[in-house]
């Protein structure tokens, strides 16, 4: 299904497609060729839009793919009181058997990586490697929720550490999705998502991939902007998942977008090193 494209973006000249599910339009690029495909997921308050440097990189031996997640970027917007853990995450599992993938490599960051892990650690056969970035992935992660209420696209450059390299036309693209009140309301709803209980909506998933995380076999690299956390709950992580990797940068939390070159570099290196 292909519709009209939105005007054009700096740096964003790839052919727009959606697949409808759950009722919805999710929206997604699919470039390159390739038996094993690159499944790209975002976070918030991104859209794929983050990856418009990683997709030609990795593109020309491999099909990328790059969604987005409902309610972002050029995907539907649902009823707001649908933005929580268990709906994305059946929306990417949709995603991936709708498109038919086999033997994906995923590359997630932030709320796109338990979305996708889910998926991972209840169909492991089907993932053949694991690029993880800057995310969460344990029920005792917490962002403050005076912070978490903050968050904004103005984010993905406030927190750089290269906020020269993000241009003002990249933010516009970045506020795009965005135009209104009710359409802010999906990266407002993620303030709400991190679980606060057992009880929160989030706690029984988060709990699966936490505890799933251990029986991972994929070869798996975590790429990791330290410039404002730190790498300690990346090293954490990297533990949790057997043999995994961990490549530092010294990027704030949108590591794609603060330092593309080196991102790109180390997925490459990714790909090539376990012949992916």
């Amino acid at each position: 299904m292909i519709r009209q494209g939105w005007p054009y973006f700096e740096g964003w000249p790839f052919q727009e497609r959606w697949v409808q599910i759950d009722g919805l339009g999710i929206h997604y690029v699919d470039e390159g060729y390739g038996s094993r495909p690159i499944l790209l997921i975002h976070g918030n308050p991104a859209w794929s839009y983050m990856w418009r440097n990683l997709i030609p990189a990795t593109s020309s031996g491999h099909r990328v793919i790059a969604m987005d997640l409902m309610g972002f970027g050029k995907s539907d917007k649902p009823n707001p009181l649908l933005h929580d853990f268990p709906h994305h995450s059946r929306i990417v599992t949709g995603f991936i058997q709708s498109l038919g993938l086999r033997n994906i490599v995923l590359v997630v960051h932030d709320w796109g990586a338990p979305f996708a892990l889910q998926y991972a650690v209840r169909t492991p056969q089907n993932i053949a490697g694991l690029v993880v970035l800057n995310t969460f992935l344990t029920t005792d992660f917490r962002l403050p929720p005076a912070v978490a209420a903050k968050i904004t696209p103005a984010i993905i450059k406030d927190s750089a550490l290269h906020p020269e390299k993000i241009s003002e036309e990249a933010m516009k693209a970045y506020w795009a999705p965005f135009p209104d009140d009710e359409s802010k309301q999906a990266y407002q709803a993620f303030a709400r998502m991190f679980p606060d209980s057992i009880y929160h909506p989030s706690f029984k998933p988060m709990k699966e991939i936490e505890q799933g995380l251990t029986t991972l076999k994929m070869p798996t690299t975590i790429i990791w902007g330290t410039g404002r956390s730190g790498a300690t709950y990346a090293e954490r992580i990297s533990k949790m998942i057997p043999e995994s990797k961990l490549e530092t940068v010294n990027a704030g939390h949108f590591v794609p977008e603060d330092s593309p070159q080196e991102v790109e570099k180390l997925v490459l290196n990714f790909l090539d090193s376990h012949d992916l």
